[in-house]
């Protein structure tokens, strides 16, 4: 086997060199970036500067960044045209790719607002009636908030965003409300170097994250052909602006939740020792299971980062350094748009992924549909929501009990409507078969002159997470206290903080070379009335 090693990873640029556009300033105009955690007069989120950065350092490896306008530096000029491109260098079309991280609403009208972290001319909210974006630079807007881009209920791309469209070739945004992580920019990157399309990065990456919020991906073209084709290829930023006569989108949807949650740990607790992960000789047998030719496997390229690929004719596998891995198998069939039933999905899927499991236990957890949609900007044409693939996702267990780490301790298989396998994300590790009792559940010593309490043997799942909320909440009232005062305190212990339902379940969480037994849920946190609402994992830990 040949490995051919890159320093920086593939480049997302257009495969001409830049124009001469790209030589006003020393950073060649390409992309940058917003993120608020601390607002005018909202909530404090407190993973968006991670959000941002991680996606701007992939980037960073080519050309610098125009800008990174965070907290009191994000304000309403640079959205709006007077300013968006000001000094030919700094706002929203000043930049060929540009990404927004923090909170987002959408009213009945379709009109999204942005809140920002300081006011100017006396607004502090970016809204997207007062936009116009394209007739400059940018070409592909990254709105890593809840409701960016919504496409149900009335929605649709073009009703929000057809208007501020001047010359934009994507955008992408959330459907839902999303989860407060600072993981979308890292792991769209993640994504697209293991070969997926920018539409296919995005928004697997969100569904790493927590598959029930609806992350969502629109593209323009003349045609309802070419701005679909752009969804199916488009994998470069390109300078060149296009049409916006046809807006076409796509976004995930939960059709059906299949396993039962735990409420508590059967059985004994104990920590599953996990095999490490060897990206290379996974690469291989991944690629033997794939009928991928020899000849293909013996030249694998790789990047500083550790993902490794090989490819063969349009199949692409990808491995990565935890254990993540992605296989493109063949080119779905989209002209057959009646949806997969779901046991047949089911059927088909298991047969799949017990092959790559290989002898590691299963269960399905839930089945969520790749939709569809277009239509023309002027409204003359419409069409209606179709179910373009269906992916089935198993659950790796073990003794009964099943992985619940977002993203890890799963194999989840995409169908097209002829039932036929396109992709697979595999994320399962092999139990070594040790297995060691949790130090948590082991009595400590008892002191001289004195008595000890016991280590409790068991922990109630709803109990510890109650306990675990409560820490987490104290620690970011502090942190808002440090930062902005009694005030700002204040403010956000008045927030009301409710359970999403249907999230919480007790597993287990897989670290390292580790699995251990924890519970986890989803907290949604906002003032009540407020469409800016954020969402949060609480998970604690029943044995370490």
């Amino acid at each position: 086997m040949r490995i051919n090693y890159s320093d920086r990873g593939p480049s997302p640029l257009e495969p001409e060199k830049p124009s001469a556009a790209g030589d006003r300033d020393s950073t060649f105009g390409w992309w940058g970036a917003f993120s608020i955690q601390k607002f005018v007069n909202q909530a404090t989120l407190y993973h968006t500067h991670e959000d941002a950065t991680g996606w701007l350092a992939y980037l960073q490896q080519f050309y610098d960044r125009n800008f990174w306008f965070a907290d009191g530096g994000a304000q309403v000029w640079a959205y709006e045209e007077t300013y968006d491109n000001w000094q030919d260098r700094y706002g929203m079309d000043a930049v060929v790719a540009v990404y927004h991280s923090g909170h987002g609403g959408m009213d009945g009208n379709g009109v999204f607002f942005a809140p920002l972290g300081a006011a100017w001319d006396g607004r502090s909210d970016a809204i997207s009636n007062r936009m116009a974006l394209g007739n400059e630079k940018v070409n592909y807007v990254f709105f890593s908030t809840c409701d960016s881009l919504k496409v149900t209920g009335g929605h649709s791309p073009i009703r929000t965003w057809g208007g501020p469209n001047i010359g934009f070739r994507m955008l992408f945004g959330f459907e839902t409300t999303s989860i407060d992580s600072g993981d979308y920019g890292k792991k769209f990157w993640e994504k697209w170097r293991a070969g997926q399309t920018y539409c296919d990065a995005w928004l697997n990456a969100s569904w790493d994250i927590y598959h029930g919020q609806a992350p969502s991906v629109c593209a323009v073209g003349a045609t309802q052909a070419e701005a679909t084709n752009r969804l199916n290829t488009e994998r470069n930023f390109y300078r060149e602006h296009v049409p916006d006569s046809w807006y076409a989108w796509r976004w995930y949807y939960a059709r059906a939740s299949i396993r039962d949650t735990l409420t508590q740990l059967p059985g004994q607790r104990q920590i599953v020792q996990l095999a490490p992960a060897e990206p290379g000789a996974e690469l291989s047998r991944l690629g033997q299971l794939a009928d991928f030719p020899s000849a293909s496997l013996q030249e694998i390229q790789t990047e500083r980062m550790g993902v490794l690929s090989a490819t063969s004719g349009d199949r692409v596998i990808s491995t990565s350094p935890q254990g993540n891995h992605w296989i493109r198998l063949a080119e779905p069939n989209h002209r057959n748009t009646r949806q997969l039933p779901t046991e047949r999905a089911i059927e088909a899927a298991r047969a799949f992924a017990e092959r790559y499991a290989e002898g590691a236990e299963l269960v399905v957890d839930g089945v969520h549909d790749l939709m569809q949609n277009s239509g023309t900007k002027d409204g003359s044409e419409v069409g209606r929501p179709v179910s373009l693939q269906t992916h089935v996702t198993f659950r790796q267990v073990f003794d009964g009990v099943p992985v619940i780490t977002p993203g890890l301790g799963l194999i989840r298989v995409g169908l097209d409507n002829d039932g036929t396998p396109v992709q697979a994300q595999i994320a399962i590790r092999r139990a070594t078969g040790a297995t060691r009792e949790p130090s948590s559940e082991i009595s400590p010593p008892q002191p001289k002159g004195g008595t000890a309490s016991a280590a409790p043997l068991e922990r109630d799942p709803r109990g510890a997470l109650e306990a675990a909320q409560r820490r987490l909440l104290a620690h970011l009232a502090a942190v808002t206290a440090g930062e902005e005062g009694a005030r700002g305190a204040a403010a956000e212990q008045s927030l009301e903080i409710t359970d999403v339902p249907g999230t919480f379940d007790v597993g287990y969480e897989v670290e390292g070379d580790e699995a251990y037994p924890a519970a986890r849920k989803l907290i949604e946190i906002g003032a009540r009335d407020s469409m800016f609402k954020t969402r949060r994992w609480v998970v604690a830990p029943l044995a370490r």
